[in-house]
């Protein structure tokens, strides 16, 4: 009797086993569904702001599924044909605890497709509803946005506010509240008013991962008149100065922690596949009017797109301000 009551006893502890494993791995599939999903809608939603290509959209989804998966796992994505759609696939180890049956169960998938409606691209958009002029153009300033759309989604009637001779020439220009200045101002189409707010298309990709924002690769560097440099990624604590200076970067990111990122008086900021982190509520750009500037966005990685991302856990109380005269090279999504 003994025998079989030991017997017995295995056959329950097996199958046990077995049903916690089930639960286990039933759990798992969901919740990397459930990442799918937003993958591949934050994936999408680059086509709405750029002609993005695969290496871009597997390296936001990759981003997406890291942040949020911290397991061992595999992301691929690729935008499917037509351009209008994305499909994203995890594959991670399978979680299971005993032997039997499940452990057999070396992997799970999880696939997603998410798709686009609508045509165009949308080139800018100013996102505070309350704001008075979410964009703002003085001077001489232009605004070109060949074969895409301009939003502001101020619901002021100064919503879009041009002075001086400041010209826009977009596809489409659709504004939440009025505008301000003169009709003469806009080509290629007039400004379409009262406008339905657009939500931040961007508003799924995390944060990059720059590391321990406690430490510091370098501390404030200025860069002054007559002196050429060459820059590497890291965390820049304090900003960046370029004032008359000639500062060349090598690919990467850079975190601009408690601090601006300033080029004036004739300074020359010049990279290729770099990106900018800002966090701190000092962190903001300021491109003189006598700074020269020619960045290009990573192609890959956290910051893939992106030029000028902000930490979206820092309260920004001030302006970014671009009114350099020779900054005609800024390819990439701020």
């Amino acid at each position: 009797m003994a025998i079989v009551m030991s017997v017995g006893i295995g056959v329950v502890a097996f199958l046990v086993a077995g049903v916690a494993d089930y639960i286990s791995l039933s759990d798992q599939k969901r919740s990397l569904q459930s990442i799918a999903d937003h993958a591949a809608l934050a994936s999408a939603h680059e086509l709405i702001v750029s002609t993005a290509g695969d290496d871009r959209t597997q390296s936001v989804a990759a981003s997406f599924v890291k942040a949020n998966y911290k397991s061992p796992h595999a992301t691929t994505a690729h935008i499917l044909d037509g351009r209008d759609a994305v499909e994203v696939t995890i594959v991670a180890e399978a979680r299971t605890f005993f032997p039997g049956p499940m452990a057999n169960v070396k992997e799970v998938t999880a696939s997603a497709t998410a798709e686009v409606s609508g045509g165009g691209y949308v080139c800018m958009i100013g996102l505070d509803t309350e704001s008075v002029a979410t964009l703002n153009m003085m001077n001489r300033a232009r605004l070109t946005a060949k074969d895409c759309a301009v939003y502001s989604n101020s619901l002021s009637t100064k919503s879009l506010w041009l002075h001086d001779l400041a010209r826009v020439s977009a596809e489409l220009i659709c504004i939440a509240g009025g505008f301000k200045g003169s009709e003469e101002a806009f080509s290629v189409s007039a400004p379409i008013t009262d406008c339905a707010p657009l939500k931040d298309p961007l508003q799924d990709r995390p944060n990059p991962e720059v590391g321990d924002l406690d430490h510091c690769d370098y501390k404030h560097v200025a860069v002054p008149p007559g002196k050429k440099v060459t820059l590497a990624p890291g965390i820049y604590c304090g900003g960046l100065s370029v004032f008359g200076g000639q500062v060349t970067l090598k690919p990467g990111v850079y975190t601009m922690k408690d601090g601006q990122l300033l080029v004036g008086g004739g300074g020359v900021l010049k990279g290729e596949n770099v990106g900018f982190f800002l966090t701190g509520p000092a962190s903001t750009i300021l491109f003189g009017r006598l700074s020269e500037i020619s960045l290009t966005a990573p192609r890959t990685g956290d910051m893939a797109g992106l030029l000028f991302f902000e930490d979206r856990n820092t309260d920004f109380s001030t302006y970014h301000r671009i009114t350099s005269r020779d900054a005609r090279r800024l390819v990439g999504t701020m």
